[in-house]
């Protein structure tokens, strides 16, 4: 009887072992096709029938490729075999050329934060949405306010570079800050903060997308919580108590040599 058992267990693990190992293949083999109007061939070659085409961000199943490379016009690659899980050609079979689909198991929003120079940063983020118009996997944020919010980002970099704001000392820094309670400016609150500004609905809590300042929706907000703040109740930390007994922490971080407002949490405990 124990044997029995003994047998159940270990095709139990068995199962569950071989279904963890094919969802993870499954994973493995999805990719996505890039660019637009690409042709998906009833077999691999150029002059076989084409079922209609396919548009970037269109996820598919890759089932088998060639060994061989081969060119088309300039392009060198091999022919693969795929499954179409969305788009217009959902569920059919065929074949697409290699430099028109992405590496097995990447993902679109993987190539968002490759390392591009800056200078040419926004023309590499307005061809990833060119070349997968069609991506609509979506967790928090879609590709495309990813996108947006990248490019929000880099011009913000780019008009720092061109535009230096300096404070080598936090206590400059900090000097600056208080003077905003009494006259706040949106501009010199910008010059003060990093481009990556992050709200965070709690200190130590859960993090929302980090937003650049000058383009976040809650800016009347935050431009209330500076008028309201205590000043004398600032501490170490950079925490200060507001008139409605409300507490707000902001980030000071060393960004490329110079202090810089990197974010604003509430906390939740009350006074």
């Amino acid at each position: 009887m124990n044997k029995l058992k003994y047998l159940h267990l270990l095709l139990f693990f068995l199962l569950v072992y071989c279904k963890i190992k094919t969802e993870k293949s499954d994973i493995e083999n999805i990719s996505f096709i890039k660019g637009a109007n690409i042709h998906l061939r009833e077999s691999a070659d150029q002059k076989s029938k084409s079922f209609g085409f396919l548009q970037g961000g269109n996820k598919v199943k890759i089932i088998s490729e060639s060994d061989a490379f081969t060119y088309i016009g300039n392009l060198r690659g091999k022919w693969i075999q795929v499954l179409v899980l969305t788009g217009k050609l959902e569920k059919y079979t065929g074949y697409v050329f290699s430099p028109f689909i992405l590496e097995k198991g990447t993902d679109p929003i993987n190539l968002i934060n490759i390392d591009v120079d800056l200078l040419k940063r926004k023309e590499y983020l307005l061809k990833l949405l060119s070349d997968f118009k069609e991506y609509d996997e979506k967790e928090l944020y879609s590709f495309k306010e990813l996108i947006h919010f990248e490019i929000l980002v880099t011009e913000c970099k780019i008009n720092r570079l061109e535009n230096p704001t300096i404070y080598k000392e936090k206590e400059t820094l900090i000097r600056n800050f208080h003077a905003l309670h009494n006259n706040f400016n949106d501009s010199e609150f910008e010059k003060m903060t990093s481009c990556e500004f992050m709200w965070s609905e709690g200190c130590g809590g859960n993090d929302l997308l980090p937003y650049p300042y000058f383009s976040y929706t809650a800016k009347d907000e935050i431009r209330k919580i500076i008028g309201s703040i205590l000043i004398d109740s600032g501490d170490q930390n950079n925490c200060y108590r507001t008139s409605d007994n409300k507490q707000y922490c902001f980030e000071i971080q060393k960004i490329d040599d110079k202090y810089q407002i990197s974010g604003i949490c509430q906390m939740s405990n009350q006074y």
